[in-house]
């Protein structure tokens, strides 16, 4: 994948606004330090599918197509949840097991092919 402007600044705003240091979101990933050192001063063209698979979830609310709220705003800290998103969580949790695999599977298929009609390619592995 093409390292573009777009991601290294999206890179250098996660890692600003969400983790204490390179480091930090490096450990969090499983991504070395050097490598993201490398992206973030645009020393390399590219990108491996296996890191954009790791960093990704983790970028997607900083980049331009997505709705521009951090996901993840530090390490012990959980993101705080839209109202929608407050009300879906209970109405999920109050479903029997086996729905709720059923309907996360259907979901995930939905984000899928959402994620591919914006061009972004991501693979999820599914449980």
């Amino acid at each position: 994948m093409k390292l573009t402007d777009e991601i290294v600044k999206a890179l250098n705003k996660c890692i600003n606004e969400g983790y204490s240091s390179v480091q930090e979101f490096a450990r969090l990933t499983n991504i070395s330090a050097d490598t993201l050192a490398k992206y973030l001063k645009k020393e390399t063209q590219a990108i491996k599918e296996e890191t954009w698979m790791k960093m990704y979830p983790l970028l997607k609310p900083y980049l331009k197509h997505s709705n521009n709220r951090p996901a993840f705003t530090g390490t012990n800290k959980m993101p705080e949840l839209e109202t929608d998103e407050r009300i879906l969580l209970d109405a999920f949790n109050d479903l029997p097991e086996k729905v709720r695999k059923e309907k996360l599977m259907e979901i995930l298929e939905l984000a899928r092919k959402y994620n591919l009609e914006d061009n972004v390619s991501i693979e999820l592995d599914l449980p």
